[in-house]
């Protein structure tokens, strides 16, 4: 069955659905805390259904720590889809569900929805105020709590792996959701001084609100129309040649020929090898990109 995406607003009218279990959480990055919940859910056996919001409710109500996200909604969709979903219950955070208390919550989309069961984390918590928890949703609802995944005695978290993509830990970022650390993004024209050194990159116009690495210097790997392959990734603003005001992303593919202007780009975070540096001149500064180019090779073999 191919997963159903239903988006609503509060207050809409929800067709409730048979045998159905609920995962609920907002799922920044569908980490392996996230998929461990959904699998344990979907070995019951019924229909799976997962419910999130368009947008991090904590950074609608101020919360500027999570201003960026680490997957943006067509991400978590497929992320879903390939765990087994069949339901992706899309919910509007707006200002009337920043108002909503628990029990309209409860009344107007749970009981709506109404799952043969639910599951979420110990920290789920919902309504005005987050005054609603797991022990008032235990009142109305068969409801299975899972507990956290850890990583050597830390939690695994979507505000721990944000934390470490600001630090450029792309290994330990990979451990933690199970896959590394990707953007999608769309490439613009940019000042050509890829080319100029023999090295072209594309750089990125991001189709989300992606949490912007580290910034510095990546190995990782470009996806264009699918296919695969090895890169290096920029993230600054190339202090040696025309400075930016604003970091950026720029993407070189290895072994690529042909016009990317236009296409849409995967690009994942492999490891961090070195900082961004403003280069004595044009020539240090090719010289370091041809060993950027040799270390890429060796690490992605």
């Amino acid at each position: 069955m191919t997963m159903e995406i239903i988006q609503f607003e509060l207050g809409d009218k929800l067709e409730p659905v048979n045998d159905l279990i609920l995962c609920l959480g907002f799922f920044d990055g569908v980490h392996l805390g996230h998929q461990a919940l959904i699998k344990k859910a979907k070995k019951e056996g019924y229909k799976l259904g997962v419910l999130s919001f368009n947008q991090s409710p904590a950074f609608v109500m101020g919360n500027k720590l999570v201003d960026n996200c680490i997957t943006s909604i067509s991400d978590k969709a497929d992320l879903f889809e390939e765990v087994g979903v069949d339901y992706f219950y899309l919910m509007d955070f707006n200002k009337e569900v920043m108002k909503a208390t628990k029990d309209e919550f409860i009344n107007k989309v749970l009981l709506a929805i109404n799952p043969y069961q639910i599951c979420c984390g110990p920290d789920y918590k919902y309504g005005v105020r987050a005054e609603g928890d797991v022990a008032y949703l235990k009142r109305f609802f068969n409801v299975k709590v899972n507990d956290f995944e850890n990583r050597n005695n830390s939690k695994i978290s979507s505000r721990n792996i944000i934390s470490l993509i600001k630090q450029g830990e792309m290994e330990e970022v990979t451990a933690m959701l199970g896959r590394p650390y990707r953007i999608n993004g769309t490439v613009m024209a940019g000042f050509h001084n890829g080319q100029k050194l023999e090295f072209p990159t594309a750089n990125l116009n991001l189709e989300y609100e992606y949490v912007f690495p580290k910034t510095g210097v990546y190995v990782g790997y470009g996806y264009v129309y699918g296919k695969k392959y090895k890169a290096i990734i920029n993230v600054g603003i190339h202090p040696t040649i025309d400075p930016l005001g604003a970091p950026l992303i720029e993407v070189h593919l290895l072994d690529f020929e042909g016009n990317l202007y236009g296409k849409n780009i995967f690009a994942e975070f492999i490891k961090f090898i070195r900082e961004e540096k403003k280069f004595d001149s044009l020539e240090a500064l090719k010289i370091q990109l041809g060993k950027d180019k040799q270390k890429a090779k060796k690490i992605l073999q």
